[in-house]
């Protein structure tokens, strides 16, 4: 009877998974096939190794994220001049697709990989999110040494169990803490890895989100600009205009007019090189460098235009120009661009060209000639037009 108490006991103890207090005499034999701890003080998480993190960070154990936007002139080279990198530093590829690639790479090396990623191109947006998971790290560890203390002490009294009762009991809490204690693994050796490797996403040529190009550019035609490359469209044919009215320039040799209106001219090549001129009207304080500013930053936030650092013009008429000359991939395709700003008190300019890549270089001179011809204002219009 006292043993059969002894067993009853200790058994319901450990099904409670907390400290259970012995009886003072009579229970000499359960006491010994109790294992210490029954009862003690809360296990603490045992020393072990963490991962190599940067010395700013060594204390916390912090999981790193990271997603830049870029725009480039060749997505393919980029993207794999991405995964080229993460391999350089001991990362790997973890996924691509046409525009994008996620890579990981070391933690000591993640703020290295990031810079070396923001010079292939032009940022336009970044976001870095570091997560704390040292506590989560310290939970799992202690609960895996309290799990794998009760699994050991389980298997003490199955080896000691002389009634298939107890023993099927005990079996079945030994099965249920063996489950546990590899759910937990799976759950550090993840999170730890998390830890060790930082994911860096690089989405290449792709525009932000056109809400909010809209909320932070109120000019729609600013937002309209490189459309007509996007989309494919040449516009509607028109007979045009008296010489005295419409936007006025000399186009270049083997372009033809095919639409004309007061604020708009549009012309193209026999080579599928395009022309769009359009005068906008301006706003009080709307000097050149605001408009180029903002023309730049629509283009290559909202279109995903690569464009080089601008060059200055002068019109015929004295007047400044701005010019940005760049390049797009469509359909696996490089197409040329080539946008002008002119910025006068009473209207903006906006000179736009686009055409195959090995054509449209064929063509910059042309066009760039063009840009000078431009006429603007009443008075240089119509001598222009005179001479």
């Amino acid at each position: 009877m006292r043993r059969l108490a002894s067993w009853t006991l200790v058994v319901g103890c450990l099904f409670g998974l907390s400290g259970c207090a012995m009886a003072p005499m009579g229970f000499a034999a359960a006491e010994k096939m109790a294992a210490p701890g029954i009862g003690a003080e809360p296990v603490q998480a045992a020393a072990v190794e963490h991962p190599k993190l940067d010395p700013e960070r060594s204390q916390r154990l912090v999981v790193y994220n990271a997603v830049l936007r870029l725009v480039v002139e060749r997505l393919t080279d980029t993207l794999q001049q991405v995964k080229t990198m993460a391999e350089g530093v001991g990362g790997y590829m973890q996924e691509m697709t046409g525009t994008s690639i996620t890579v990981k790479v070391p933690a000591t090396k993640f703020h290295e990989a990031v810079a070396a990623v923001e010079k292939l191109g032009e940022v336009v947006a970044k976001e870095i999110k570091g997560t704390d998971v040292t506590e989560q790290v310290r939970d799992l560890r202690i609960r895996l040494q309290n799990d794998e203390g009760l699994r050991q002490r389980l298997l003490k009294l199955l080896e000691k169990s002389d009634k298939v009762e107890d023993t099927l009991k005990v079996e079945k809490e030994l099965t249920r803490v063996t489950e546990s204690i590899e759910l937990i693994k799976g759950k550090l050796q993840y999170v730890e890895s998390q830890v060790a490797f930082s994911t860096l996403t690089v989405h290449v040529n792709s525009p932000l989100p056109q809400r909010q190009i809209e909320t932070e550019i109120p000019f729609a035609w600013v937002r309209e600009l490189g459309s007509d490359l996007t989309r494919g469209s040449a516009g509607r044919p028109s007979a045009g205009l008296p010489f005295w009215r419409g936007v006025k320039l000399t186009l270049p040799d083997a372009y033809i007019k095919y639409y004309e209106d007061d604020d708009e001219t549009r012309a193209m090549s026999a080579d599928e090189v395009l022309v769009r001129l359009r005068r906008h009207e301006n706003y009080k304080g709307g000097d050149l460098a605001f408009w180029a500013t903002l023309v730049r930053r629509a283009l290559v936030a909202q279109r995903a235009f690569a464009l080089k650092e601008p060059t200055d013009l002068t019109l015929r008429t004295g007047v400044p120009a701005r010019v940005f000359a760049g390049s797009k991939e469509i359909g696996g395709k490089p197409y040329g661009y080539l946008i002008a700003v002119v910025a006068r008190k009473g209207h903006v300019y906006t000179f736009e060209a686009w055409g195959p890549q090995e054509k449209f270089a064929s063509h910059r001179e042309k066009l760039d000639a063009a840009v000078r011809s431009l006429r603007v204002g009443p008075l240089a219009r119509l001598l222009l037009t005179l001479l």
